[in-house]
């Protein structure tokens, strides 16, 4: 698929963050150098960052998964030693993030060999596009988000580079709802159903429009645990929890809501044609197990459920969280949670503007 030209607004597999590796470079640990953005800042990977440390953090006997949140936890606490400790571990990660984008801008290899015109124009695009850095994703809410932007821009200084800026957004976990929202351009014009599966959760919502068609407001409905689902052989109940869940959603709404036919889901995938790509790369992409058309059947299968038309489309968690802060210049996001992605700020004209009385209701 990389042979299409290169449109950094719907990025494809090999802008992955998760597979570029780490390089040597003056300021870069040498134990890091050779292991991938997946190795370094997954959420397995900041949990074992902060598993020998559980004791020290008062999270002994803590669920793994749930560490990340502890971690922010402890970062808040009364006792200076725990919030010392807990700071040297956002430390560590931030680091390792400065690491993966000093790779980014100064690699002088690809994931290709030789290098496949499309990637080299992806990495030219970090390297003469973007000067700011937004952080996004379930890792990057509360203090954590806050402390590692500035290690990671310490790392680009020890290697030379004089940028980008980095800054963690103001809600991390809805980008991509929000970027979904903003990139309904179609002659929407009712309150539309948003979703937003990632690889622990599935996040939902409402976008409801200005009479300019702006987006006035967004209402986060509770999202749902599917992190069980997201593993291999899990298929059918994901696509069974998907359905369910927006499903839901849609029977959940006021009544008096005249919701539009179209459902827009961002899912963990790279998307082609309003559907995950038919890669074996991830949860998404075994969806095509389930149907060579995706879009289809589960417009049918949500649609049987609600007794009405729906028309399901699915685009990148990335690019649309790109899409919440469209019209911002020379910006690229990266979004930090189960894994790790990125996607490059659209100009304003491609999305829907925001009402300067939007609110986030969350529920």
């Amino acid at each position: 698929m990389e042979e299409e030209p290169f449109d950094p607004y719907n990025l494809r597999p090999l802008a992955s963050l998760n597979r570029r590796p780490i390089i040597a470079l003056p300021g870069v640990d040498p134990a890091a150098v050779g292991k991938t953005g997946y190795d370094l800042l997954s959420k397995a990977a900041l949990v074992a960052l902060i598993q020998p440390h559980e004791q020290e953090l008062g999270l002994a006997g803590m669920d793994p998964a749930h560490l990340p949140e502890g971690l922010n936890a402890a970062l808040e606490s009364p006792k200076e030693t725990v919030r010392t400790r807990a700071a040297a571990v956002a430390e560590q990660y931030g680091r390792r993030l400065g690491y993966l984008i000093a790779s980014i801008l100064l690699s002088p290899r690809g994931l290709t060999s030789p290098m496949v015109p499309w990637e080299a124009a992806y990495l030219e695009h970090w390297r003469q596009e973007v000067r700011g850095i937004v952080l996004g994703g379930g890792l990057s809410n509360g203090r954590f988000g806050q402390l590692v932007g500035p290690v990671a821009e310490g790392v680009l200084a020890r290697c030379g580079l004089p940028g980008p800026r980095i800054q963690v957004a103001e809600h991390p976990s809805y980008l991509p709802l929000i970027g979904t929202a903003r990139n309904a351009l179609d002659g929407i014009s009712g309150p539309m159903v948003v979703a937003d599966f990632g690889g622990s959760r599935a996040k939902r919502g409402i976008a409801f429009y200005d009479p300019d068609h702006a987006l006035g407001m967004l209402q986060v409905l509770p999202f749902r645990d599917i992190e069980t689902l997201t593993g291999p052989g899990k298929t059918a109940e994901l696509a069974a929890a998907m359905t369910a869940i927006i499903a839901e959603t849609i029977q959940g709404a006021d009544p008096g809501t005249p919701l539009a036919r179209k459902i827009v889901c961002s899912v963990g995938a790279y998307v082609q044609d309003g559907q995950p790509m038919r890669i074996n790369r991830g949860s998404y992409t075994w969806l095509h197990q389930i149907s060579p058309n995706l879009r289809e059947w589960f417009s049918q299968q949500i649609g049987a459920i609600c007794n009405r038309v729906v028309d399901v489309e699915f685009v990148h968690d990335c690019d649309m969280a790109a899409c919440a802060f469209a019209g911002r210049p020379h910006s690229a996001v990266i979004m930090l949670g189960t894994a790790v992605g990125a996607g490059f700020v659209p100009p304003g004209d491609r999305c829907r503007p925001v009402s300067i009385r939007f609110t986030l209701q969350d529920f």
